[in-house]
């Protein structure tokens, strides 16, 4: 069977989520430095990276957990205290520089639907920029009762868009959430390595993904050449 639709994870390859990264770090060190003597970005990015390298589903709450184990009490307050000031910080969406001319001919030929952690704003924000009939499928987080990285959460997506998990092309930044549970249920990978889990390695064979890109930069030819492997 062949492949059908393209599913683009929402942070990382339809969002530049740079400067959302670089407010969540500043915000990090300034809760955290009220009881973690002089820490500081390099601090905190290391942490991350620790993180990422022991797949951690959430690299925000590793760096608050790694500082605070020995007191949950402490955690939950500074971890409900910084995503409280995250909400009122919270940057506008911004759409990844190209996706405009990588979408274009990926809808062409192929069904595009959303898969990724964020509701109806980002439809919003599609819309704004005049992308959002590149869709045919306008699925968000607020439609389905899982997610990543459960496997069924990309069951959901298939199911909705009328087609099977073999016939889609999931793109995603991260190996833990994206690459492994959609390969679980038999979909191709191509993963994008940008923001903080660029990094990211695969543990063994079974992670890695179909195919890999530095940027968006050159992703619809790699749908097209991938989806006639």
């Amino acid at each position: 069977m062949s492949i059908s639709t393209v599913l683009l994870d929402a942070g990382g390859v339809i969002l530049d989520e740079s400067e959302h990264e670089a407010v969540r770090a500043q915000i990090t060190v300034e809760v955290l430095s009220s009881v973690v003597s002089g820490y500081t970005l390099a601090a905190y990015y290391s942490d991350v990276e620790e993180a990422v390298r022991c797949f951690c589903p959430s690299a925000y709450q590793y760096v608050f957990w790694k500082h605070l184990k020995t007191d949950r009490s402490t955690f939950d307050k500074l971890y409900a205290s910084y995503l409280n000031i995250c909400r009122t910080r919270k940057p506008p969406l911004k759409l990844t520089p190209g996706l405009g001319d990588e979408l274009r001919p990926i809808a062409q030929d192929f069904k595009v639907a959303i898969a990724g952690q964020y509701g109806r704003e980002l439809l919003e924000a599609l819309s704004q920029q005049g992308l959002l009939d590149r869709f045919a499928h306008r699925f968000t987080q607020d439609d389905f009762p899982l997610t990543k990285p459960d496997p069924r959460y990309y069951e959901q997506i298939a199911e909705a868009c009328g087609v099977a998990a073999r016939v889609c092309i999931m793109v995603g930044d991260r190996i833990d959430k994206d690459v492994i549970p959609a390969r679980q249920v038999g979909m191709k990978t191509i993963r994008i390595r940008v923001g903080l889990h660029r990094n990211q390695e695969p543990r063994v064979p079974s992670e890695i993904p179909d195919a890999e890109l530095d940027s968006l930069t050159g992703l619809a030819v790699a749908v097209r050449e991938l989806a006639r492997k």
